[in-house]
Order: structure tokens, then sequence, then C-alpha cells
């Protein structure tokens, strides 16, 4: 059997050379295919990966607030010290889908209903804060990383001596719309938008990984208000 083994791989690998010769296109479209096929099913790799990873730990990786000290979610460095207006305008790029404005619109109402800011649609003045909300598409370099871009945003500051006028940013990641459009990534970037950096304690929706928190910490409240001095 195993003697025969070479000669079954060399008439294979002279049926494969004479089809290439006959039909040399049929390479790229190959490739091309196995692209696609390798982009479509990263991200259930990565989920099948995390899950993995999840049960082999036993639970999902948790901080208390003893851990991490006080409880306050820092602050981006742009806004860092400065005085700002707490009050936002707000607009969606035209290309953002109703999926993706619904995640943002829910974050919108649970930032406004803090009372420390206040988002309003419509387009700011070179005076006044802004937010623009975006869509953009980047995949995983590494189909086995154990971490994927979900979302990007950020606060922009013109600084004025000690006062700031932010033009800032929240974006989703729609390579991988199972895993970016959802609630807890739109408050995790909204919140980079309106000042909060990444926080070491896992019940913030600043958390730089994904934990499915939606709903805003103390700890979150906490740095909402060192930005605008309530």
């Amino acid at each position: 059997m195993r003697k025969n083994s070479w000669i079954a791989w060399l008439v294979v690998l002279a049926g494969i050379f004479t089809v290439v010769q006959i039909n040399p296109q049929i390479v790229p479209q190959v490739k091309s295919e196995l692209k696609s096929a390798n982009d479509q099913i990263q991200p259930y790799v990565y989920l099948i990966k995390a899950n993995i990873d999840e049960k082999i730990s036993g639970q999902r990786q948790t901080t208390t607030e003893k851990q991490v000290g006080k409880a306050v979610t820092p602050v981006e460095e742009p806004l860092q010290g400065m005085t700002t207006s707490n009050i936002y305008y707000y607009h969606f790029k035209s290309n953002v889908p109703e999926s993706a404005q619904q995640v943002f619109k829910y974050a919108i109402d649970q930032y406004n209903q803090t009372g420390i800011v206040k988002l309003l649609p419509g387009q700011a003045d070179s005076d006044q804060n802004s937010v623009t909300f975006f869509i953009y598409h980047k995949k995983i370099e590494n189909v086995m990383s154990s971490s994927v871009e979900l979302g990007n945003g950020g606060p922009s500051a013109l600084q004025l001596n000690d006062y700031a006028i932010n033009t800032s940013q929240a974006g989703l990641n729609m390579t991988y719309p199972t895993l970016s459009v959802k609630k807890s990534v739109a408050m995790h970037e909204l919140g980079h938008a309106l000042g909060l950096a990444h926080s070491s304690y896992t019940n913030s929706v600043m958390y730089p990984v994904d934990q499915g928190v939606s709903q805003l910490s103390e700890a979150d409240l906490n740095g909402l208000k060192n930005i605008y001095n309530k």
C-alpha cells in the first residue's frame, strides 16, 4: 500500500498540471475563491476560539473595584485637564446602515440619560463639539488571533488655552457585523468619542475587550463627570 501511494500522488499532480496547462486562468480563480472563503470563516473561527478559551478558564475574566482601586474611568489625553462643553451635535455618514444607526442611537440615549452630556442631532458649528458616526472595514490579520478590532473612536480636540473643542468620531468595523453591530460596542466607541479612555474594570463599557456591557458603570459616570466638571 505504502509502496504504491507515491504513484497515486504522481497521477494527481500530473492531472493538476494538465488542467493548469489547458486552463491557466483557473489558478487566480481558485486563489480568489480560497481567499473569499477564508474571509468568511475568520469571524467564526475567532468566536469558536474565544468560546473555547472561556470554557477552559471556567469563567469570564472579571475585576472588582477593590482590584482596580478608585472606580473612575480614565480620560483620553486630548481632553485631560481641559474644559469643554457638554453639548454635542451628531450626524451619521451617508453609508452607515440602519443596523449600525440603531445601536449608536441606543448609546446616544444612554449617555443623554446621565444628564452629564447632551447629544443633539445636527451639524455642529466650528466652535461646537461634534460626533461623526461612521463605518469601516478592517480584516483580522491572523485568523487565530485572540482579538479582533470591532470599532474605532476617539476625540480630536482643538485646544485653545484651557478650553477644547472636540471634533470626535465613533465607528464600527463592518467586516464582521455579527461581532461589531452591538450595543456594547457602540457604547464603547461613543465613550471614546466623548473622552473616556480604556479601563481595567471589566464592568466598565470602556474595558478594551467586549464583555457585552451596555450600561454605564459608576466608574464611567465618574469619568464623564471629570471631563465635563459635573
